[in-house]
């Protein structure tokens, strides 16, 4: 007699990143734990009551979003003409559904399962949507989802975006809306550096919060795995400039191994598609030496500075930066919720430290 295979029941958990970047004023570090332990805590509450991956890492990053210290949303960085442009992306990793019981297909899906494609993998169905260049939406991870939701389209940007937006039913502000004071002093200190030392690296833009983005990555109680990333992107960049926060592989990336959502330069993470080999290697590795790793590589392979959470279908953590500073914050329905300011990589023997009140 054959007996049943006893599936053991998945523990959902999520883990979010309040970007890598330059190093911040410390006055600002226990606000930042609130407001990161408050956006993991929004995406807790989804999955306890049996939500989806999805809705978690949609509504953590939304709460991080709305938060005026983080760089999305309002808050966002500005760009060198003073203005808000941003990008956001969502993916999803929907497990197979079951195979049916030996003896229990019926003819029709018995000769079904014969033109089904076949492969030492059953694929997940993945699916995805991203946003570039948004100005007047306040959300714009709720317009990455409706683009994945609504539309036959991964990637829109700008004013034809914005229109799905308003079709959607997704709320609309005015542009300096988003600008918060903190961004506009700089935005302003940017300009004095480059007028001061023109051609120099202080003229680039670097200093504390030179870039950074948010993004939440989390396992569901159903097995499925979503990512989700949103950011105002670099500051002082070029009118038009995108990131890889909207590009799907880059900042944003799931599938049936996991799922990874990426900060820091985005130049260096499109070229080094680090999402997308972070995931892959969850096949083969654990999160935690996946993620060192996946930095590892990007630094040999570009040159820049970046970090990346993951989680595998088993709802382990895996989380690595080579920046100054990244923050990160966890929720597991066995351990509760956690927050960390990480160690770089080229710290890898420290551990990384509890974050302080």
């Amino acid at each position: 007699m054959e007996h049943a295979r006893i599936t053991p029941a998945i523990v959902p958990a999520l883990i979010a990143h309040g970007g890598a970047g330059g190093r911040g004023p410390a006055a600002e570090r226990p606000e930042r734990r609130r407001g990161m332990l408050a956006a993991v805590a929004a995406g807790a509450e989804v999955l306890r009551a049996g939500g989806s991956a999805l809705d978690a890492v949609v509504a953590t990053v939304r709460a991080l979003e709305d938060h005026p210290l983080f760089n999305a949303g309002v808050g966002s960085l500005l760009t060198i003409e003073g203005t808000v442009e941003m990008d956001a992306s969502v993916m999803v990793a929907l497990p197979p559904p079951p195979r049916p019981r030996r003896g229990a297909a019926s003819a029709a899906a018995m000769g079904s399962a014969r033109t089904a494609p076949l492969g030492p993998h059953r694929r997940a169905e993945l699916r995805a949507g991203a946003v570039a260049g948004i100005t007047r939406v306040r959300n714009p991870i709720l317009l990455a989802r409706a683009v994945m939701e609504l539309t036959p389209h991964i990637l829109m940007a700008g004013a034809g975006a914005e229109r799905l937006a308003r079709r959607a039913g997704i709320a609309f502000c005015r542009p300096e809306y988003l600008v918060t004071p903190r961004a506009r002093e700089r935005w302003r200190a940017m300009l004095e550096r480059r007028a001061e030392a023109a051609g120099t690296a202080a003229a680039s833009g670097d200093g504390p919060g030179r870039f950074g983005t948010v993004g939440a990555v989390a396992l569901d109680a159903q097995g499925g795995l979503a990512a989700a990333t949103s950011t105002g992107g670099v500051g002082g960049k070029l009118p038009g400039r995108v990131g890889d926060s909207a590009i799907i592989g880059a900042g944003t990336f799931a599938d049936a191994p996991g799922a990874a959502s990426a900060t820091g330069q985005g130049e260096a993470i499109m070229k080094a598609t680090l999402c997308r080999e972070a995931v892959a290697a969850l096949r083969r590795g654990e999160p935690r030496a996946v993620a060192e790793r996946a930095i590892a590589e990007l630094a040999a392979l570009t040159g820049g500075q970046a970090g990346v959470v993951v989680i595998d279908r088993r709802g382990r953590f895996g989380y690595a930066h080579n920046a100054e500073v990244m923050d990160v914050a966890m929720f597991d329905a066995t351990g509760g919720f956690e927050y960390r300011w990480a160690a770089p990589l080229k710290h890898r023997g420290e551990s990384a430290q509890a974050a302080g009140g």
